[in-house]
């Protein structure tokens, strides 16, 4: 089924959404959370990766959908999709849809085996029940009327409700999970109304109360089988038999208070107020842009057929050209636009305005007006913002269908630039050593273009309404980026004080870039190495910024989800071989191929399980299938060959004689190649609670242990890292996770073996003390956490 994750700053609102969802559908959707951040003063944030490996946990074949509460959380939820390998970023949909009732939608769909596309609209229309019910927000997509065939053959069964709420989200919920498998047309009635009986949203739109009659029509081969499907149900009150029996319902909620930026209206003499988007001071001359939509050319009407195929020529050469930028940096903000732009509901109303006589571009104009209307009055702030996207694509194709000269932003120094706004495409085109700050009059924290230069690392501020006015091009200006605020007329002493707080910002970026070169010393003297775990040879880079000692963690997985055919000997040893190199004599911790149930091989199917994680998985399905296995085997060792920094990590380990099949498998292909494979460095991940009761025997084995947390925490308690219910459970802190931590360092100094961990428990800095105390000598995190946690090393002593 679809996969759904929520992205919120707040884990425990996350927890919630997805608890009701799961109450909702009684555990049958497939749900994961990404919330939060690891810091107890201050968890409320969002963490890319944690976004990344969430989509990885419910991925399935039919798509994943991702629905996020606000700000960061959109960008995390961006960067991770660059993250993922592309079969399994293919299959993602970010979508706008408010994040509790967008939730619910989608998880009933979902539960109820019904498509990506019907999951996505269910989710995208689910705040029509709430604005129907309030009347505070006509909507300006009404629902076709749909009216059931007055055909003989139709089957018909009426109801009284007595559910104390109605047919609220809960047992709407059950009527479509009830309904969705059969094969017929299937509408439910209040009155004169009719709708479909298979959407969540269709059937609370109806506004069904205690005590009104509903019927259900049914037409088609198994009308007979869904009626019936529907009566059983309908006599369990929808699955609240008890709540009408008691004659009271508990009331849950479903709501959350909406978090909305308010511009500061304060007048500060010599400055313009606004919103800050992206923290920095910076002062320089003002380059001023603006951006026109072209008019509509005075032209006649020409052949229907013409006009339709202008419209559709001018938007094909954008999707193109929006597609080329979504392969680039920028990533997944023009795949959104492009699929806009693809939107079948969007051609519709550009056709009809055309087969009513309206010329191409000004029928294009019309469509994308009204669409922009919509996001102008959404309910919320996030919505809202989407506006400056669709006046994008609409400026793009107008540009296309005119043959109008885009204005491009020309920048030939280094400048501050001011706009009304700018659009996402004007962004990716921009120069981050001209353009050294942003300040636009309009746009919004959650604004692709505000996203665009967060991610490029520009100051900037948003909502400066009167900034166009108040300076003109080519003035010296200074933009505060900390506090929104641009000064084109400081005093002195404003002045000072700002260029005081812009060296000391620059010599915070410096010194924390040259530090994280610097080795994690303790206070004691103790140097511990700090390693980066990555995913592909795009982190590298980053990773060695970063301050990396190497490679504690290097996720091969990429190279055979990447795509349909599984990676040839020379395609990974080719891999291998120029990461290894690209590190120097820094060591390169190569994990052997991690996948199984959970994980599937497009270019490899295995049958399904029933418990994945208790199953084929890892070292068990490597040597389950040895010729996929040798082939990784023979790609490591020829890159060892030539790059003696490389060791090798297997993963899921959870007996002696798995290490000692493998080892065998290795002397046997290096025999075949002419090595000695003994010199090659073996080890194992610690993820398992055998290979902790084990570890005195398999440290005789291998050459190194490193402890997965993630894998361990869940095996350890039990408890399904993917799985909002027991999630308190998975906590890394537990004494028994700890305790297991502990053995595994004890087992590898008697051993004489470093023990180092590539867990998540690695980065975080709450940790590190406890961690270090126990014996461990090594970390690997992601390459974003490596600063702060060699920072945080530094201030510890291993006597503390």
């Amino acid at each position: 089924m679809v996969g759904i994750v929520v992205v919120s700053h707040s884990r425990r609102l996350a927890e919630g959404v997805a608890e009701l969802a799961t109450q909702m559908t009684q555990g049958k959707a497939n749900i994961a959370i990404a919330a939060g951040v690891d810091d107890p003063e201050n968890p409320i944030g969002t963490d890319t990766i944690a976004v990344m490996e969430a989509i990885e946990r419910v991925n399935d074949e039919k798509g994943v959908i991702v629905l996020m509460d606000l700000g960061s959380a959109l960008l995390s939820a961006e960067m991770a999709l660059d993250l993922l390998d592309d079969q399994i970023k293919e299959s993602v949909t970010l979508i706008s849809a408010p994040i509790v009732e967008g939730t619910m939608a989608a998880s009933v769909a979902a539960a109820a085996g019904l498509p990506l596309a019907t999951v996505v609209e269910e989710a995208q229309n689910a705040l029509g029940v709430k604005q129907a019910h309030l009347g505070d927000q006509p909507s300006t997509n009404a629902e076709p009327a749909q009216t059931a065939k007055q055909d003989k053959e139709a089957l018909t069964y009426d109801w009284i409700v007595q559910n104390p709420h109605g047919l609220h989200a809960r047992p709407a919920a059950a009527i479509v999970g009830a309904l969705a498998r059969f094969d017929c047309q299937l509408w439910l009635q209040k009155g004169d109304r009719q709708v479909n009986a298979k959407s969540l949203n269709s059937i609370a739109k109806l506004g069904v109360r205690c005590n009104e009659t509903i019927t259900i029509h049914a037409l088609g081969s198994q009308a007979v089988d869904a009626i019936a499907a529907f009566k059983a149900l309908a006599h369990d009150h929808f699955g609240e038999k008890q709540a009408v029996d008691d004659g009271a319902l508990e009331h849950q909620s479903d709501e959350v208070d909406a978090l909305q930026y308010e511009v500061n209206a304060q007048t500060i003499e010599g400055a313009i107020t606004g919103i800050s988007v992206n923290e920095g001071i910076v002062t320089a001359p003002v380059v001023l842009f603006t951006s026109d939509m072209p008019p509509v050319p005075d032209r006649p009407f020409g052949h229907k057929t013409d006009e339709i195929t202008h419209v559709k020529q001018a938007i094909e050469c954008v999707v193109q050209r929006l597609q080329r930028q979504a392969k680039q940096a920028k990533g997944d903000i023009f795949s959104a636009h492009s699929m806009m732009l693809s939107d079948p509901e969007l051609w519709q109303s550009v056709e009809s305005h055309i087969q009513s006589g309206m010329i191409a571009e000004q029928a294009w104009l019309e469509t994308l007006h009204a669409l922009a209307e919509e996001y102008r009055h959404a309910e919320t702030l996030y919505m809202r913002e989407r506006e400056a996207d669709v006046h994008d694509i609409a400026r793009q194709v107008m540009i296309e269908m005119t043959g109008a000269k885009p204005q491009a932003i020309e920048i030939q120094e280094p400048s501050i630039l001011l706009a009304h706004d700018l659009m996402p495409s004007d962004v990716a085109g921009l120069d981050k050593e001209k353009v050294l700050g942003i300040c636009l009059s309009e746009g919004g924290k959650t604004s692709h273009s505000a996203i665009l230069a967060r991610a490029m690392g520009i100051p900037a501020m948003v909502k400066a309404q009167g900034c166009l006015d108040a300076v003109r091009s080519g003035q010296m200006v200074t933009l505060d980026g900390f506090k929104g605020h641009l000064w084109f007329a400081p005093s002195d002493e404003i002045q000072q004080a700002l260029d005081a707080q812009k060296i000391e910002w620059q010599n915070a970026r410096k010194s924390a870039l040259a530090s994280a070169q610097q080795v994690a010393m303790t206070r004691d003297g103790i140097a511990i190495p700090v390693l980066a775990n990555i995913g592909g040879p795009n982190d590298l880079e980053n990773a060695l910024t970063s301050g990396a000692e190497g490679v504690g963690l290097f996720r091969t997985e990429f190279l055979f989800q990447d795509s349909e055919a599984l990676p040839t000997e020379d395609e990974q040893y080719q891999v291998y071989r120029d990461i290894a190199a690209a590190l120097g004599d820094k060591p390169l911790t190569i994990r052997s191929l991690d996948v199984g149930g959970d994980k599937p091989l497009a270019a490899y199917p295995m049958p399904e399980e029933d418990n994945p994680f208790l199953g084929l998985r890892g070292v068990r399905l490597c040597l389950k299938h040895e010729a996929l296995f040798n082939t990784q085997l023979r790609a490591i060792l020829k890159a060892f060959q030539v790059q003696p920094n490389i060791q090798l990590m297997i993963p899921m380990v959870a007996q002696v004689e798995e290490v000692k099949k493998v080892k065998a498998l290795l002397a046997h292909q290096a025999q075949q190649l002419g090595m000695d494979a003994s010199k090659l460095p073996v080890g194992i991940m610690i993820e398992v609670p055998a290979a902790v009761l084990n570890a005195d025997a398999l440290a005789q084995e291998v050459d190194f242990f490193s402890i997965g947390t993630n894998d361990l925490t869940q095996y350890v308690m039990a408890a399904d890292r993917g799985n909002t219910a027991v999630a308190e459970l998975v906590n890394y802190f537990e004494p028994s996770v700890l305790k297991a931590i502990e053995l595994t360092c004890a087992a590898g100094e008697r051993a004489g073996i470093p023990v180092s961990m590539c867990g998540e428990m690695a980065g975080d800095p709450n940790a590190t003390q406890m961690l270090l105390g126990i014996g461990l000598r090594k970390f690997s995190a992601s390459a974003s956490l490596l600063p702060g946690l060699k920072a945080q090393i530094r201030q510890l002593s291993l006597q503390a």
